[in-house]
């Protein structure tokens, strides 16, 4: 059994400090304590690495407020769980503590099992985070470089083969012209293309991040923007035709700049892993439960094992099957949803075969 980690407590008063002390470790936790914020952060500071602190609020030298700020500061102890311990009399103490970032508060005097409760969600929060950013790391240094190689690599072949024809003194002919132009263009576009992607994905994880105030407002302009880009999309692979639009206005909550965005991503999937010629269908209507946007493709499916992890840096079956791309497209549509409150759904229906995928929005009609 592998041992727990480290918890560091901060706290002034020696006898809440040995309560809390002999609970942890009975536990079975290593515990280091800091009797205020500024014998905390020298800890910190000279290489303790505590897998989460705990500290009292109203301290001498550097309070609880002043410890967490200093705490969020450092970059490697960003994400660090950080639990206030407070008087139950406290609550405005509370609250602007968790305004400035904690996690979470034990209220003083606590109960055992609920100070041990709110220990390990928080623990167990974090490694849930941790593992998903080691996730993410591996998955971009493993994909990220070939998707950025590949269309660099036609950039500079295509430029060396100008540079060798006026080398020779010639200039290019009327087909080499037409025939370079077009694979410029493509491997520039290719790298536009992640380039947007990224920066979409970026900007729904800053959202998400943010603790200030949403600016999501029922809006009714979106139709003609989401529809423009879904087209434009399909006729990158050359399957406007095979795009068919159903898509009932309605006033959603969602920011500007977003969903045609995120559809994009949608019909770029559908039309990435399926056949020239096979339909693909947008559809949008009021619901009970809501605005339903869909996308609809007549592909091979995903296979049942891969759906939970629907939303994660993850390209499926990419050692099989390549694919241009790096598998955000989905995360992308994830994160979307959880900013503006809806539900993204991805599920395989068997007749006729293939995939649905899209969102449930709050709307009006």
């Amino acid at each position: 059994m592998s041992p727990k980690p480290l918890l560091l407590i901060v706290e002034d008063d020696p006898l809440v400090m040995a309560t809390l002390e002999m609970l942890l470790v009975d536990e079975g936790y290593e515990v280091q304590t800091a009797t205020d914020g500024q014998v905390a952060l020298d800890l910190l500071l000279a290489g303790a690495k505590p897998a989460l602190i705990l500290s009292d609020i109203r301290m001498p030298k550097k309070n609880g407020y002043e410890l967490l700020r200093s705490v969020r500061n450092l970059a490697a102890f960003d994400d660090v769980p950080f639990i206030f311990l407070s008087a139950k009399a406290a609550v405005a103490d509370v609250r602007t503590g968790l305004a400035m970032g904690a996690d979470d508060y034990i209220p003083k005097p606590f109960e055992p099992e609920d100070a041990l409760g709110s220990i390990r969600v928080r623990l167990e929060r974090a490694e849930r985070i941790r593992h998903a950013r080691e996730d993410r790391t591996k998955f971009l240094m493993r994909y990220l470089p070939h998707e950025i190689r590949t269309p660099l690599t036609g950039l500079l072949g295509y430029a060396d083969l100008m540079a060798e024809t006026a080398r020779e003194g010639r200039g290019l002919s009327l087909e080499e012209t037409e025939q370079y132009s077009t694979n410029l263009k493509a491997s520039g576009h290719r790298l536009m293309l992640l380039m947007d992607t990224f920066t979409l994905w970026l900007e729904l994880d800053g959202r998400l991040r943010d603790q200030g105030p949403r600016d999501t407002v029922r809006r009714s302009g979106w139709l003609a923007q989401m529809l423009a880009s879904a087209v434009w999309t399909a006729e990158r692979y050359g399957r406007e035709r095979d795009l068919s639009l159903d898509v009932a206005p309605a006033a959603l909550e969602i920011p500007d700049g977003f969903l045609h965005r995120v559809v994009a991503q949608l019909v770029d999937n559908a039309c990435k892993f399926t056949l020239p010629r096979t339909p693909l269908h947008l559809h949008g209507r009021m619901t009970d439960s809501g605005y339903r946007l869909t996308m609809v493709d007549q592909g091979p499916g995903i296979a049942p094992k891969f759906i939970p992890q629907i939303g994660t840096f993850h390209q499926f079956e990419r050692s099989e099957a390549e694919q241009q791309g790096i598998g955000l497209g989905l995360a992308i549509c994830t994160l979307f949803a959880r900013s503006v409150n809806g539900e993204f759904f991805i599920r395989n229906h068997a007749e006729p075969r293939g995939v649905e995928a899209g969102f449930t929005f709050h709307a009006s009609e």
